[in-house]
Order: structure tokens, then C-alpha cells, then sequence
């Protein structure tokens, strides 16, 4: 496992390492360190809500506040959920390596390591994409200062934070503590958003690769030339296979289940905030659209609902594939030749279809499930808040 760990689990586990939500490190240090992150992102939270003490209050001004404070409470959230569930993630992690243990047959072995390439290659697109926007974002702050080296006025251009925040210091003096703040703010929210959703993302592959494993152990348990044999070899050999579906199938489900024990409350939480962040962050986007006086927070704000976009469809996408999966084990089983197959054996396998045919969801809390539906659905709620926020500014 150490093998195929390196191969296709290293880029994740690597960024849980970075920032301090690795489940086999339990160390001072890493405890120092998740501190520090929480500080960090609780601080960032702090300074824009200071804000309200030396400005005067507007819906804009609170609404420009909220679209960056939304979203970093939302990882600030799910940072610590990874902290609590540690022990849960440390599980889910070591279901992986027996599963990768507990198959055998070479063409087994192929879908899943097929899932967990697939899971690879999401990973890194989606961390290319993220460091791309960092870089993008950081570039566009120092921008005023590329310009005056590039084309240089008669008096020098000065660096904007694009957030609105307060830290009772002299800004012209501080500018580059408060600049490294917010650079390293951002940064840390991108390497966690990316870390552990693609954690997620890896598990929720996993799952799929069970029950497309136990799919096949299905079509192939059932054959013609198995059918031929004497009817007491037969009727054993039909029940060692059809024990080796619902041994994986059952793991499947039970990954399942771990993974929505863990997760289901603080995401049902993440999903409240979430749609609350999209639509504070919509309105932010149309009235710097329509403004139009600082390219810098158009673009923040631009990508700010371009993730949540993203993010909303890849989880949505992931509880789809979870339902496809899921069903494919009842329609392996109902395609089958189990009309011809000894009494017994008919028996037994109903009981295969009748688990089989349950609907296998992602169910964050009881108010969505995650699916291609669930993601129009929280599109839509979030559409309807921005629209009720539009006609009552």
C-alpha cells in the first residue's frame, strides 16, 4: 500500500500535511501549528468586522464585508471539522488500504486504481487552478508597484487591499503587515479548500470504485459454463460468489455511511453559510460591475463566485456519481441469468437486490441531498436570496 499511497494518495495527504490535518500527525507542533491557521483566518475575520467601528454603516458596506467574511468562516469551519473528525479521516484512510489489500483478480485491481488515477488528476487540476488564481490575485496587489518600476508617474502609485478592513494602525506605514495578512489569509483558505475537498473527492471515487468492483463480481458470478456443473458444487459455488458481492458491496455502504457520520452535520452547516456567501458575493460582483472603479475587486470578486460555483457542482457531482454507482449493483444483479440458478440461490440473491435497489445518497443533514438536482437547487436558493437582496438595497 506504501506503493500505490505514494503513487496516487501523495499529492493530497502532502497539502492535509502542509497545514496541519494529517490524522497519523498528532504532534506539539502540528497542534501549534492548527492554533496558528485558526488565528490566522480568525483574525482576518476579526479586522473586517472592526471595520464597523470607524466607518458608517451601509447595507454596501456590510454586504462587501460579508462576502469575504462568509467565506472564510466557511473554512475556518471545515478546517476544524478535519481537526475534531480526525479519527474518522484516519479510518477512512485505513478502509482504503485494506480495500486495496482485499483485492485480488487483476482486473479488480484495475478499477481501482482506474477510481484513484481519476482521483489524482482531479487534484491536481484543481490545485493548479487555485495557485493560478493565487498568483493572478497577488500579481493584481502589487500591480501599483510593477507599474511604477514598468511606467513609472509623476508621483507613485500605492497598494489597495482589496478587503475592507480595520487594524487601528497607520496604513501607509503597515500597509505591507496588513498586505502579507490578507496574501497569507487567502492563501490558507485556497490550500484548505483544496486539501480537504479533494480528501472528500478521493474517498468519494473510492466508494464508487467498490461498487463498480461489486458490479462486476455480479455479471461474472452468474455463467453458463458455472450452470453445467453438478447441482450441489453448483449451488456452493453460486453462494462463494454471490458472498464475495455483497462482502465488497457492504463495504461500499459502510464507507458510505462512515464518511456522512463524520461529515453530514458541519457540512449541512457549510451549506447554509454557502449559499448565504454566494449570494452576498453575487450582489458584491454586480455593484463593482456596475461601479466599475477597481479592476483588482472585480477580479477578487469575480473568482470568489467562480469557486463557489465550482465548488457547489464537483460535491453535487460526487453525491451523482455515488447514486449512479449505487444502482448499478441491482441493475448487474437483475440482468443477470438468476432465473436459471437453483432455488436457493434465488432466494439469496433477492436479498442482494433488495439492499441493492436502495438509493445509495449523499445527504448533508437532511436538507439536500448532494446530487446534480441538489446542485440547481442550492444555484436556485442562492439566485432567490441575491434577487431579495437587489430589490431591497
Amino acid at each position: 500500500m506504501h506503493d500505490i499511497e505514494e503513487r496516487y494518495y501523495k499529492v493530497s495527504d502532502t497539502f492535509l500535511k502542509v497545514i496541519g490535518l494529517w490524522p497519523y500527525q498528532k504532534t506539539k507542533f502540528v497542534r501549534i501549528q492548527n492554533v496558528l491557521i485558526i488565528g490566522i483566518l480568525c483574525g482576518y475575520i476579526i479586522v473586517q468586522l472592526l471595520s464597523f467601528l470607524t466607518m458608517q454603516f451601509s447595507v454596501n458596506l456590510l454586504l462587501k464585508v460579508l462576502s469575504f467574511v462568509f467565506p472564510t468562516l466557511f473554512m475556518i469551519i471545515k478546517y476544524c471539522t478535519f481537526i475534531i473528525q480526525a479519527d474518522n479521516v484516519k479510518q477512512l484512510v485505513e478502509e482504503t488500504r485494506y480495500d486495496w489489500k482485499l483485492v485480488k483478480n487483476k482486473l479488480e485491481t484495475d478499477i481501482i486504481k482506474k477510481y484513484a488515477e481519476n482521483g489524482r488528476f482531479i487534484t491536481m487540476i484543481a490545485i493548479v487552478c487555485c495557485h493560478c488564481g493565487i498568483i493572478c490575485y497577488i500579481t493584481l496587489q502589487l500591480l501599483p508597484l510593477i507599474l511604477n518600476v514598468i511606467a513609472p508617474l509623476n508621483e507613485s502609485r500605492s497598494v489597495k487591499l482589496i478587503a475592507t478592513t480595520e487594524y487601528f494602525l497607520n496604513r501607509e506605514k503597515y500597509i505591507w503587515v496588513m498586505l502579507v495578512h490578507e496574501i497569507v489569509t487567502v492563501y490558507l483558505r485556497m490550500v484548505t479548500m483544496c486539501s480537504t475537498s479533494m480528501t472528500l473527492m478521493m474517498q468519494i471515487l473510492h466508494a464508487c470504485a467498490l461498487f463498480n468492483i461489486a458490479s462486476y463480481r455480479m455479471e461474472n458470478a452468474i455463467q453458463e459454463n458455472v450452470l453445467t456443473i453438478h447441482d450441489h458444487l453448483k449451488e456452493n459455488l453460486l453462494h462463494q460468489r454471490i458472498a464475495h458481492v455483497v462482502l465488497i458491496h457492504r463495504r461500499a455502504i459502510r464507507f458510505i455511511e462512515l464518511c456522512l457520520s463524520s461529515f453530514a452535520i458541519p457540512f449541512a452547516l457549510l451549506i447554509l453559510i454557502g449559499v448565504s456567501s454566494l449570494s452576498v458575493n453575487l450582489f458584491h460582483l454586480l455593484q463593482l460591475i456596475t461601479a466599475a472603479d477597481d479592476v483588482h475587486e472585480i477580479y477578487a470578486a469575480f473568482y470568489s463566485v467562480l469557486l463557489h460555483f465550482c465548488y457547489m457542482f464537483i460535491f453535487n457531482y460526487g453525491g451523482e456519481i455515488v447514486q449512479n454507482h449505487g444502482m448499478q449493483v441491482f441493475e448487474a444483479t437483475y440482468n443477470g441469468l438468476w432465473y436459471v440458478t437453483p432455488l436457493r440461490t434465488q432466494k439469496l440473491i433477492l436479498f442482494v437486490m433488495q439492499r441493492a435497489i436502495v438509493k445509495i445518497t449523499l445527504s448533508c443533514g437532511n436538507i439536500v441531498v448532494a446530487s446534480l438536482e441538489g446542485f440547481l437547487t442550492l444555484t436556485s436558493t442562492a439566485i432567490s436570496y441575491f434577487t431579495v437582496i437587489y430589490s431591497t438595497r
